[in-house]
């Protein structure tokens, strides 16, 4: 997995290293990490591939030509950028586990958008930190799941770090990052009010006050350092992709920040036995990819075999909002954004849609479509830890979501207006 990172990363810096290593080097680690993975994860993964290797072989009957090399490298600078992005969780948020919980509606608020802006760079491991210091006695209220979850996943809707970001640049491959976080910046704000205002009430017997997180100011050292290096990175290296950017910030400085911290002796050791032990954790990630990646490469040379038929005449902010509208309702069926951005992705190819308007459809649907999904790795984990039915949260998010669409639709007509789209 290392090895992935630092070839994505010599890839993406324009090195003159080719894709394919990085590509060798993702499929190495899923065949030795494939028993890690348990029955279902096996399943998907197979599925997902028999699927675009039988798309393959369709395009081939119907005397297409597929790009078999993305078969190898489709998806591996995003996994590069997710494996470099998950050294930040050795910077951490700076709890401070003495502080008293605040309670009240500014603990609310103040949790939440902590939870926004910390979960926009340090990613799932801000759930686990926030979650278990709020947790009375190994039990957290629906409410206070709801308050962590909602703001976490909102944030995908700008954050350059997000797993959904990387996504959303590999499959508009012309939107231009800083265009697409500055359009997504202002609904994620928006929306996580929104999420605040439809919280699930307290449960009988929960105090109503809303117990919070203790954040401190001081701790915004972090996302702020990482926005300057990003956009520094943008201004000063602009032959390097935007995923290579954003993983080069990302390892620059989690390893300053341990160095300083831990000194370099422990500081090179918790590096190390991060990539022993948390990269190879990555697995399930890993194997969605690049399986995702396999159907994204069959469904576009099926696609082009099929160049007769698209689904609309062109596309615009009406179009966006039926098919971010339908991405959603799979959503909540347990289809993965992954795979309904794949399929959209080259659903939609043939239409030049514009990049912004793509971009943000992808986004939207992995923001407010995985709140409504009770397979979606943050209501597992809520699940998993705290004993709070997965499904059960996904449906208490119904109402929050159905607000969150359509503003999200208003967005996007709002968006494709300032971009001249009809």
């Amino acid at each position: 997995m290392m090895g992935l990172v630092l070839l994505s990363l010599a890839y993406g810096a324009r090195t003159g290293l080719p894709a394919w290593p990085a590509g060798l080097a993702a499929w190495g680690a899923a065949v030795a990490l494939w028993p890690r993975l348990d029955h279902k994860q096996h399943r998907f993964a197979i599925v997902l591939s028999g699927l675009g290797a039988v798309a393959l072989a369709v395009a081939l009957w119907r005397g297409q030509s597929p790009s078999w090399s993305g078969v190898l490298t489709k998806n591996t600078p995003l996994l590069g950028m997710l494996a470099a992005v998950s050294f930040l969780q050795l910077v951490g948020m700076g709890g401070d586990d003495d502080r008293p919980l605040p309670r009240g509606r500014r603990a609310l608020w103040q949790t939440m958008a902590g939870v926004h802006v910390f979960g926009a760079v340090i990613n799932m491991s801000v759930i686990f930190i926030v979650a278990d210091r709020l947790a009375q006695a190994g039990r957290l209220s629906p409410r206070q799941a709801a308050a962590i979850a909602r703001p976490f996943m909102l944030a995908a809707l700008w954050s350059p770090f997000f797993g959904a970001m990387a996504v959303a640049l590999t499959y508009a491959p012309q939107a231009r990052l800083a265009d697409v976080a500055l359009a997504g910046a202002p609904l994620a704000a928006v929306l996580v009010w929104v999420a605040g205002r439809t919280l699930p009430p307290a449960a009988a017997g929960e105090d109503p006050d809303f117990v919070g997180f203790p954040m401190r100011l001081s701790a915004l050292w972090l996302p702020l350092a990482l926005t300057g290096i990003v956009s520094a990175g943008h201004f000063l290296l602009p032959a390097w992709s935007s995923l290579a950017i954003i993983s080069g910030a990302a390892l620059a400085i989690s390893v300053a920040a341990v160095f300083v911290r831990s000194g370099a002796g422990d500081g090179l050791e918790r590096i190390i036995d991060h990539a022993h032990r948390r990269l190879p954790a990555m697995s399930g990630e890993l194997m969605l990819f690049l399986a995702a990646g396999v159907l994204a490469t069959g469904l576009q040379a099926l696609m082009q075999a099929d160049s007769g038929w698209l689904p609309f005449e062109r596309f615009g902010p009406l179009q966006a909002a039926l098919v971010l509208g339908l991405m959603i309702a799979l959503s909540a069926i347990g289809v993965h954004a992954v795979v309904t951005i794949v399929i959209a992705s080259a659903w939609l190819a043939p239409l030049a849609p514009d990049p912004l308007l793509l971009a943000l459809m992808f986004l939207m649907s992995w923001g407010i479509g995985l709140a409504l999904n009770p397979m979606a790795g943050v209501h597992l984990s809520l699940q998993g830890r705290f004993a709070l039915p997965a499904l059960g949260l996904a449906r208490a998010n119904l109402r929050y979501c159905v607000v969150a669409y359509a503003l999200a639709v208003v967005w996007l007509f709002g968006v494709a207006l300032v971009r001249g789209v009809p």
